[in-house]
């Protein structure tokens, strides 16, 4: 009878022990996974930084459907990219700034992108009088590919670079002309 006690206390403090084994390994199991997703992201993040410190190669849709990459930028001109939404009240809001300030941006190349179709495109840009403008260009993103390759995971997004080609400011969200100016100063 003390031997069957005996053992049911051993088989209980080992399953105890197995049970708090497997549960140490588990969490560093889990510890060391989401350690490696944090340094996974991290790695992605400084890599994309890396990449927008200059313009980088893209290819996008105008809005005669012809491609636009980026030899087709004017060379030695401050570039801004818009990543923008026609139905986006803030996206409205910069189109309209800008098309205020037409006359302070005449060395500045504005290059409005969205994934929306090509005739909501041509409306936004007709709407705030920025069609047919020497120096505003809109393109349609066929393949969604704004996103991930300028790092944007807002609307509106804003990239300026200077003449050289140059990131000189990322911001996310609304940035009136004079917010634009500013980064160009």
């Amino acid at each position: 009878m003390l031997d069957k006690i005996s053992l049911t206390l051993c088989h209980s403090k080992c399953s105890k022990s197995i049970i708090l084994f497997i549960v140490i390994i588990s969490v560093l199991g889990l510890l060391t996974y989401l350690g490696f997703n944090v340094i996974s992201k991290t790695k992605e993040k400084n890599k994309i930084a890396k990449q927008l410190e200059t313009i980088p190669e893209f290819e996008f849709l105008t809005l005669e459907q012809k491609p636009f990459t980026k030899a087709n930028l004017k060379p030695n001109t401050n570039t801004s990219f818009i990543y923008f939404n026609s139905e986006c009240d803030f996206c409205q809001h910069e189109a309209q700034s800008i098309s205020d300030n037409l006359e302070s941006f005449k060395n500045v190349q504005f290059i409005f992108v969205s994934t929306e179709p090509i005739e909501i495109i041509k409306q936004f840009a007709e709407q705030y009088n920025l069609n047919n403008q020497p120096n505003i260009t809109f393109l349609y993103d066929n393949l969604d590919t704004f996103s991930s390759r300028f790092d944007a995971n807002s609307i509106p997004y804003i990239l300026i670079y200077n003449k050289n080609q140059k990131l000189i400011k990322k911001h996310k969200g609304q940035l009136n002309a004079k917010g634009i100016l500013r980064a160009l100063q």
